[in-house]
């Protein structure tokens, strides 16, 4: 079957005019001219594939309200649910997409599917409201305020106006459920709810660098600096650059394991952070899914050091700040020193009463921070060019090993160093660091012990779903 082309949306929309119906749909004009040719070449999408698995729910308080679920379900081939019916309703994690219908009435949702939308959690599928009424008006909002879940997806109504004949009403309901196919197929295209989580996940993360994100130009985006990024298969690329993504490596995301919390309640603070951003149908599997692999000498994506404002030596240094941590000047990026300032404090606050933390600040040979240069022996920029990373060396313990390259150097293969043998901080110091953002070195498999750099995306990721619902992988691992 042929994707759906914007010519044949726009002759559907003409021929509705023509007969003088009135549909409301959620997307604008420019959804139809910005991406409605399903889809850039290298990742297209069948339109028999846009809703993915869909069920479309409704509660038939009138005859009209039926009909239109009976004419989405077909266009979508989804399966219908009556919540008036005796069958219960299917496992939500059978389906991707949710199609929910009822009546309006002086702006009130039909009473019984208010009950049903009050106990039902989707458990992060795609919900996309519709409706009849005899009123005219938007009601998206009263919806989306009875839905649980994230995932919503503004809809659109049939008007009754009393001379409704059912042809007409199906050929609305048709027209809407096309439009709505051509969005969904753009979203599923771009990545689905694993690129919508990804984008979300960066925005809560450094959200005082980013405006929210949006789906637009048929792909996840945030806004920086007055410029527009898109999500382009997990590069983060400008709009220039964003046609072209296997010439961009993809963002190095992965689950961090931060250090138990030992406060009285157990639980990490980036918990609430993880149950709102990632979703209960993400796999527990590498976030590499949805990333194809770049083309052999692929770049950097400019991302972070967008971010950081890192472009060029000159530009990183003028927003570097030096300050006082631990007894030591260092300087870094002006946006880690609250963090930083969070971190000494409660390292103070504990060397109050426990030996080992005084000792540990005793022993402090230095702390270092900007540093205009890449990672050692490769061409990635180190975060310490940003000004995003600190070094916290020890004085030096014979026998103990702090970084790999030091190791290596010494003539010791590095990968035979026992854990027992590495020069760590204590691990309240590491909690300290990553309860404010910071990821630690010594968790890396080519050690650095001394080295702290800010990553909250990655400590949001490591410390996953803690919401009561145990995430099952080979049911949750599906595409989208």
């Amino acid at each position: 079957m042929e994707s759906w082309k914007k010519d044949d949306i726009i002759t559907i929309m003409m021929g509705l005019l023509k007969k003088k119906i009135q549909v409301y749909v959620f997307l604008a004009l420019t959804l139809l001219f910005a991406g409605c040719a399903l889809l850039r070449k290298d990742h297209t999408v069948s339109p028999d594939d846009r809703a993915g698995r869909n069920l479309v729910i409704y509660f038939a308080e009138n005859r009209d309200t039926l009909r239109a679920a009976r004419r989405i379900a077909k266009i979508t081939g989804g399966e219908l649910f009556d919540i008036a019916g005796k069958k219960p309703l299917p496992d939500v994690l059978d389906y991707e997409t949710f199609f929910v219908g009822s009546s309006v009435t002086a702006g009130r949702v039909a009473a019984s599917m208010e009950d049903f939308l009050a106990r039902t959690d989707f458990m992060d599928g795609r919900v996309i409201p519709f409706w009849t009424s005899a009123e005219e008006g938007d009601f998206n909002r009263t919806f989306e305020n009875l839905i649980q879940g994230e995932r919503f997806l503004r809809g659109g109504g049939f008007p009754l106006n009393g001379r409704m004949y059912t042809k007409r009403l199906e050929e609305m309901a048709e027209a809407w459920t096309e439009v709505v196919l051509v969005d969904l197929g753009l979203r599923r295209a771009a990545g689905g709810d694993y690129a919508e989580d990804m984008v979300k996940l960066f925005y809560a993360a450094y959200k005082g660098r980013f405006s929210p994100p949006i789906f637009k130009d048929g792909d996840w985006t945030l806004e920086m600096d007055g410029v527009r990024w898109y999500y382009a298969q997990g590069r983060f690329l400008p709009q220039k650059d964003r046609e072209r993504p296997k010439d961009f490596r993809p963002q190095f995301l992965y689950r961090y394991s931060p250090e138990p919390h030992d406060g009285p309640s157990k639980t990490s603070p980036w918990q609430d952070a993880a149950n709102q951003l990632i979703s209960r149908r993400q796999s527990s599997a590498s976030y590499s899914a949805y990333r194809p692999d770049p083309s052999a000498g692929a770049a950097r994506s400019p991302f972070f050091e967008s971010i950081w404002q890192g472009r060029s030596r000159a530009e990183a240094f003028s927003h570097q700040q030096r300050i006082a941590f631990l007894g030591f000047s260092v300087q870094v990026h002006r946006d880690i020193v609250s963090p930083l300032s969070r971190v000494e404090a409660r390292i103070e606050e504990l060397a109050k009463t426990e030996t080992e933390i005084q000792d540990w600040l005793g022993s402090l040979h230095s702390i270092t921070g900007w540093n205009w240069r890449n990672v050692a022996g490769s061409e990635t920029r180190s975060f310490h060019a940003y000004g995003a990373a600190v070094d916290l060396l020890m004085k030096a313990r014979a026998g103990m090993e702090t970084y790999w390259q030091w190791t290596a150097a010494k003539g010791i293969d590095w990968r035979t160093v026992p854990v027992e043998k590495l020069q760590n901080p204590p691990a309240a110091v590491i909690r300290a660091f990553e309860e404010e953002g910071f990821i630690w070195g010594g968790r890396w498999r080519r050690y650095d012990t001394m080295h702290f750099e800010y990553h909250p995306e990655l400590l949001i990721l490591g410390t996953g779903r803690d919401d009561g619902y145990a995430q099952t992988p080979s049911r949750l691992a599906r595409g989208t």
